[in-house]
């Protein structure tokens, strides 16, 4: 059995857009079992400034956010998506530690699990943020 790996680099939202839209075909061609899309929300930050984009924004993430999901439910794989995490000291919606995740309701509502991946010196903490099985918890269980 060989493996491969297809990467698609993007560089604009349209693209990645575009991508997800036509991602079942890949899945089906590749047999692939796992997607992964890195950091979902720094194309939309950079090319949505300013509170006026916002709706546009947040309706975008949601049309694609709900296209990884169907894509997981419909071929039985999963879908692994990195986000940014933002202060909010002064908000009580933030989590424990003051830290929200960038994109807003729109991207807690459509995951299943939020895990947050902090580095403390050479040790990297993963914490349990939101399951629907597992109550919040830290493990430190990577070394580089």
């Amino acid at each position: 059995m060989k493996s491969s790996d297809e990467y698609m680099f993007v560089r604009f939202t349209t693209h990645l857009e575009m991508i997800i839209q036509d991602l079942g075909k890949s899945i089906e061609e590749y047999r692939a079992k796992l997607v992964i899309v890195d950091s979902i929300i720094a194309l939309h930050r950079a090319e949505f400034i300013g509170l006026g984009t916002l709706a546009e924004r947040q309706q975008r993430l949601n049309i694609m956010l709900h296209k990884l999901s169907r894509l997981a439910e419909v071929h039985n794989i999963s879908v692994v998506i990195t986000n940014q995490v933002q202060s909010r000291p002064d908000d009580f919606s933030a989590g424990r530690d003051g830290l929200c995740a960038t994109g807003g309701n729109v991207m807690g509502h459509a995951t299943t699990y939020r895990i947050m991946l902090r580095k403390a010196g050479k040790a990297r903490i993963a914490i349990m943020v939101d399951s629907p099985y597992h109550m919040y918890d830290q493990t430190c269980s990577m070394y580089c």
